[in-house]
């Protein structure tokens, strides 16, 4: 703009301060006018007090000021019946806010009564200068006014005396006694002496008769009235108190004045800590008659506009008015053109004429400190401004910045680096103003230190290095000040203030908001504490929680950073199924190992994923490598990966890692502050709470973020590894990602759940059984999963025993415990390869049904393809029999027998199973055998033995073969079945066969034989349980106790047979119907883990079905 341009007179050139505000040597004592000392102990007053002279020489004319001189000289005047050119007033009053400027006015009516010819042109005081000359030629004529100085805080309610150096002056008790003795001595105080002992308030005619004593007018001062009458409402007298006694003298002293010409009074009210009993003597006034309020004037000592003229006046030599002109009219063009908004004032004309006549003072610096500062218990307002800007000036003369001009005495000139211990800006910050709104730390964190390690001194190094200004320091002191206000509404600045108070013709807007951008947060090394930008801007006496939980941050290294999202990423993986890997980056860090998965979780900065919508995830390099590639140890042999099924990665995502970083970064940041017992110490319990939950809130955030960055899985299908991403991370942190992955998997079908149903033999021929082998180890079987690339996951190894049991008892697999020599397997037919006559289910080493917890998984436990490949390992191993007795007649047998039957009953003839005839050529060693006409029948007949098997497959394989025999065109039926109970409980599955329907339904054709033997080592020998029992199926069910109890508790040796057999008056038809018996059966057995043998009879065709 063109102002800018434009040579502008520097404040240096255009203003002279004062000596003594250069020098700073302006004391403290200079600011404290106090009326007392002045005229009871002068000694004790500061010379521009109490000498006459040099006051009126530093007194700036108010208006108040000479309307009450003028009065004061008038009513001298009058006293002498002289020309009072129309100033009368007999009572006066000061009537303004507290440290408004009375006090100095009462001293300058007490000089002007005791020392009127001190006062160097007192014309310039008077309103006329007729009225001036007029007393002083009075004076010069013999006029000698008699004033007294009544201070209410001078003073106290039991004694009135206000001179400590008058050895003559008497002990007074109350105002009228005092006031009485400083105006006409020892003969004035006899005369009301009585009502003074006795605190008597005189009336009216006893004042009168008191001011005939001297033909000289008089004049009382009375100051801090309302402070007296507090202290004397504690004194009684009578029936009521000094104070209600003083009232009622101030009321006759008032009416005194106004009746009398040679008396006046001037007094002072302030709305001060006395504010009930400055009103008391408001309303005493109101309720004077209207002759006597006529005559009193109520004067304000400085006007709203003349505080600064009153300061200008104290603080400066000269002020170049010309200068002033042109200053201002340039900065008020300047605040039109500049493109940044400001306060509605000043875009009016009145702000053209603010600037001028306030001049070299800003107005914001008036302003500021009358109606914000002044906001503040015991702030004089006057008297203070006078204090802070003396201090200020004194420092900007000392420190003139040579890199740019100034113009105004700005608001940020009341520096808190002016610091001296006595009078300085910081110390009256500290000792005073700070009382009501402590920002101390606000300034020594904030906006100055000496070491210059405050926010806004670092901010001013980055302007000041470029010949710009201290902008930090320029806004945050402007700030400070605005920040004082007493009260929440009145604290702070606007955005468009701050413009008003800082801104700079040869300074753009946009450095500003960037340095004040910078302050609040936007460059954390600079970010203030205590700093709060909202609707107003301040500074407040609490930190800023969050910039300074911003600056932590700020201040928090990656690394540091980095540790911690590793240290939450542990604790998020969990455990479950899978060996866990950490950043694994070496082949050796994840192991080859075939016995369970391993899941390695990659490193942020090893394996991020990169994701672009529609193209196919790639798998990342190192990734690969670890996936292809194995050592045993670090620097050891590189060698391709065996299982490869075993290996799957989780991989964090590019995209989402930094803001989980950021998450870590800010936890840390808060746990530091946490620790910091400096830095909290500032803070308050609320502020401390609300650190608390902010940690809660930060760490659950991390925990959050850790599980979703954390969501690109890598697992082998086919042809290698293939992507997918998890989902199913609970955002409550319930779901660990162990527990993630699981469910990803599980959802793909590619875990084997440990309920799942076993496997059927197709998909274990495909899967896991080596077509080229006769016998796998379960310890082979396992790794199967961990070779076969696409194999589902087995997280534990109970889906397989379970399958290995399956393909034992449902198919024609063995099973080999080398650990107990135990061989498990159905026993669906004869082994050729069993060189023993005894049938191999009967040795004491096989076990003809199985359960999923008697396979084992090792190299010693073994599955054969058939009982004759376990028989080609392992058949020495394999006791045979142990038979005692003949099973056709009972007699004892050799010891070590193999043959179940004796010598004699092995040479027998053999009996056909079915219709008892004997067999030629056959021998009961050869059983069980069917004669010619029965193998055929009339008719046909079928008959069919299972080995010990599931009883759901023993009915299908009974009903599979008489169908088989029948024919298409024939029904076969049913006439006798047995079934013979297996397993280790057949007492217990009996009693729960007996039970179902197919059975109960039946019971009159059903006989049931059990034949129970039990021996165990018990106590000192061995004992024995034999029981037996042959009936009816009702019979049976009647029996309560089981006998296994006995061989469970003893942990001995059991052999038992329990069989049912079915022997129907007429065949039942094998048809398939709902009426099949072989279909119930089956179907009620269906899903038990009973085992049973079972043999049946029947014709091949039901006689009349013949289709």
């Amino acid at each position: 703009m063109s102002t800018q341009k434009e040579e502008v007179t520097s404040l240096f050139e255009a203003c002279q301060p004062r000596s003594d505000v250069i020098d700073g040597t302006l004391e403290e004592e200079q600011f404290a006018a106090n009326l007392a000392t002045v005229a009871h102990e002068p000694d004790e007053a500061a010379p521009v007090y109490w000498d006459a002279a040099e006051f009126f020489e530093t007194t700036y004319p108010t208006e108040g000021l000479t309307t009450l001189l003028s009065n004061l000289s008038g009513r001298f005047l009058a006293a002498e019946d002289r020309e009072t050119h129309g100033y009368k007033s007999s009572i006066l009053c000061l009537d303004t806010t507290f440290g408004g400027g009375k006090t100095h006015d009462l001293i300058a009516s007490y000089h002007l009564a005791n020392s009127p010819t001190d006062i160097g042109n007192l014309s310039k005081f008077i309103d006329k200068n007729e009225l001036a000359t007029e007393y002083l030629d009075a004076v010069s004529d013999g006029l000698d006014a008699n004033s007294a100085v009544f201070v209410g805080g001078h003073v106290d309610a039991r004694s009135a005396r206000s001179s400590r150096n008058d050895p003559k002056a008497p002990d007074t008790n109350t105002m009228w006694g005092e006031i009485a003795y400083q105006l006409f001595g020892l003969d004035g105080y006899r005369e009301i002496e009585d009502y003074d002992r006795d605190r008597q308030a005189p009336g009216q005619n006893t004042l009168k008769d008191l001011l005939e004593q001297s033909d000289q007018p008089s004049v009382v001062l009375i100051d801090e009235i309302a402070e007296y009458l507090e202290d004397a409402s504690t004194l009684e007298v009578g029936g009521a108190t000094l104070a209600s006694q003083t009232v009622s003298f101030m009321k006759s002293l008032l009416e005194t004045a106004a009746q009398v010409d040679s008396l006046t009074v001037i007094y002072s009210i302030a709305d001060s800590a006395f504010k009930e009993e400055a009103e008391e003597v408001r309303g005493l006034v109101d309720e004077l008659d209207a002759v006597v309020q006529r005559q009193q004037k109520v004067i304000t000592p400085t006007g709203e506009t003349e505080v600064g003229a009153v300061l200008q006046h104290r603080l400066f030599d000269e002020i170049d008015t010309d200068v002033a002109a042109t200053v201002s009219e340039q900065y008020f063009h300047f605040y039109d053109e500049a493109p940044r908004q400001f306060p509605q004032e000043v875009s009016e004309d009145s702000y053209r004429s603010k600037l001028e006549r306030e001049y070299p003072f800003h107005p914001t610096v008036l302003e500021t400190l009358t109606e914000k500062i002044d906001t503040i218990p015991d702030f004089q307002r006057t008297r203070g401004a006078l204090k802070l800007l003396g201090r200020a000036i004194h420092y900007l003369w000392n420190h003139q910045p040579g890199e740019y001009d100034r113009h105004f005495l700005r608001l940020y000139d009341l520096t808190p680096a002016d610091d001296a211990p006595d009078g300085s800006i910081r110390a009256t910050l500290n000792e005073s103003l700070f009382e009501f709104v402590d920002l101390s730390a606000a300034v020594t964190a904030d906006i100055y230190t000496r070491d210059g390690t405050a926010h806004a001194q670092l901010e001013d190094q980055k302007w000041t290095e470029k010949g710009i200004p201290a902008l930090g320091s320029h806004i945050t002191t402007t700030v400070l000040w605005n920040s004082l206000a007493f009260g929440e509404q009145a604290s702070g600045i606007a955005r468009r203030g701050l413009n008003e108070a800082v801104a700079h013709p040869d300074v753009t807007f946009d450095h500003y908001d960037n340095a004040l951008k910078n302050l609040g947060g936007d460059d954390m090394n600079v970010a203030c504490y205590y700093l709060y930008d909202e609707d107003q801007i301040r500074f407040k006496a609490e930190p800023n929680l969050i910039r300074i939980i911003d600056q932590r941050i700020q201040n928090t290294s990656e690394e540091q950073a980095r540790s911690r999202f590793e240290a939450r990423l542990e604790r998020e993986v969990g455990s479950g199924g899978f060996n866990v890997e950490m950043f694994a980056e070496e082949p050796a860090d994840v192991a080859d190992d075939g016995s369970s998965p391993t899941l390695s979780i990659m490193h942020m900065l090893t394996a991020p994923v990169q994701t672009e919508r529609g193209r196919e995830t790639e798998v990342p390099d190192k990734i690969q490598e670890l996936y292809e590639k194995t050592a045993a140890k670090h620097g050891g042999t590189i060698q391709s990966r065996s299982y490869k099924n075993y290996v799957l990665f989780l991989a964090p995502d590019s995209e989402l890692l930094e803001n989980a970083v950021d998450q870590a970064t800010r936890l840390e940041a808060i746990e530091d502050l946490r620790e910091d017992s400096q830095q909290t110490a500032d803070l308050s319990d609320e502020q401390l709470q609300e650190l608390r939950d902010r940690e809660d809130e930060a760490r659950g955030l991390l925990g959050e973020s850790v599980r979703n960055v954390y969501r690109h899985l890598f697992y082998v299908e086919d042809d290698g590894l293939t992507h997918v991403t998890i989902t199913s991370v609970d955002a409550g942190g319930g779901t660990k990602l162990v527990d993630a992955v699981r469910t990803t998997l599980e959802d793909m079908n590619r875990i084997i759940r440990d309920d799942d149903q076993p496997k059927g033999k197709v998909w274990f021929e495909q899967k896991l059984w080596q077509s080229q082998k006769r016998r796998m180890t379960t310890a082979d079987l396992e790794t199967q999963f961990a070779r076969k690339p696409g194999l589902p996951y087995l997280l534990s190894t109970k889906p397989l025993r379970k399958t290995i049991a399956r393909m034992v008892s449902d198919y024609e697999y063995a099973y080999w415990d080398s650990a107990t020599k135990t061989a498990y397997w159905n026993a669906q037919s004869q082994p050729d390869n069993w060189q023993h006559d005894a049938p191999l289910p009967d040795s004491p080493d096989v076990t003809t049904s199985i359960t999923d917890s008697q396979v084992k998984i090792g190299d010693e436990y073994e599955l054969f393809g058939s009982i004759e490949d376990l028989l080609d390992q392992h058949a020495d191993e394999i006791r045979p029999p142990e038979l005692t007795e003949c099973a056709n007649c009972g007699k004892d047998l050799p010891p070590q027998s193999t043959h179940k039957l004796c010598e004699e009953c092995r040479s027998k003839p053999a009996e056909c199973d079915d219709c008892g005839e004997e067999v030629e050529g056959k021998t009961k060693a050869d059983e069980p055998v069917l004669c010619e006409d029965c193998k055929t029948g009339p008719g046909g007949t079928w008959n069919k033995s299972t080995g010990s098997m599931s009883a759901k497959r023993a009915f299908s394989e009974i009903r599979g073969h008489a169908v088989s025999q029948a024919g298409s065109d024939a029904t076969p039926g049913i006439n006798s079945l047995i079934v013979q109970i297996e397993g280790d409980q057949p007492f217990k599955h009996g009693s729960f066969v007996a039970q179902r329907s197919p059975v109960k339904s039946r019971s009159e054709s059903i006989t049931v034989d059990l034949d129970y033997k039990s021996r165990a080592e018990m106590g000192n020998g061995e004992a024995t349980f034999n029981a037996n029992f042959t009936g009816p199926l009702d019979a049976f069910t009647t029996l309560n106790q089981s006998p296994e109890g006995f061989s469970d508790r003893a942990g001995g040796n059991q052999k038992v047979k329990l069989s049912f057999k079915f022997q129907m008056d007429e065949p039942e038809a094998i048809d398939g119907d709902e009426d099949d018996v072989l279909v119930q059966l089956g179907d009620e057995l269906d899903g038990t883990n009973i085992t049973v043998r079972a043999q049946a009879g029947g014709p091949t065709n039901i006689e009349g079905d013949d289709s």
